[in-house]
């Protein structure tokens, strides 16, 4: 079964190619077709206490259907079918722009002009650091997205720097929660 699939290539297409380790998920990286994907089966989601198990594949969607619907394009093209783990989440990978940092961490006696402050804390080497944001229209808008979609869990590794200035957000399995998060 498939929600929002392409049509072509099938699943039975969908090779994978590599797993992202830091993921706390299996998340695996793969191909259909010509196209790079990730790929989050259920069978590998972790147990939590405030969301029910075997619904961060389907949160992951319900986000991206909401983002379509908005005509916002903050989260890449994602959709629920059988992959070689069982059911899970499929969704289009990207090429993030390696000169652009929407979230970053500088030391705290050089922040850039014209970004958002958020916090300081201590980088490995003991030295005083300051966690920044870009000032955009991208990150506002996705903020936005994130109180409608009721997200716990926006990081900073979390929002892509597109070419172009775009910025997509990924890894939304757990948004909806019946709880309110502000």
């Amino acid at each position: 079964m498939t929600l929002g699939a392409p049509s072509d290539p099938s699943w039975q297409d969908l090779e994978l190619t590599g797993r992202l380790m830091s993921a706390s998920n299996a998340t695996f990286v793969g191909r259909l077709g010509d196209q790079q994907v990730v790929y989050k089966p259920v069978a590998g989601e972790q147990p939590l206490w405030d969301f029910p198990d075997g619904t961060l594949a389907g949160r992951e969607v319900a986000a991206y259907l909401v983002s379509d619907a908005l005509g916002w394009d903050v989260v890449p093209h994602t959709w629920l079918g059988d992959g070689p783990h069982g059911p899970g989440m499929v969704q289009v990978w990207c090429d993030v722009d390696p000169q652009q940092e929407a979230v970053t961490l500088v030391p705290a006696d050089r922040r850039p002009p014209g970004v958002r402050h958020v916090l300081d804390g201590v980088g490995d080497d003991d030295a005083p650091v300051s966690l920044v944001h870009e000032d955009s229209t991208a990150l506002r808008r996705m903020a936005v997205f994130d109180v409608v979609t009721n997200n716990a869990d926006r990081k900073g590794g979390h929002v892509l720097a597109m070419p172009g200035g775009h910025r997509h957000g990924v890894d939304h399995g757990l948004t909806f929660h019946r709880q309110q998060t502000l």
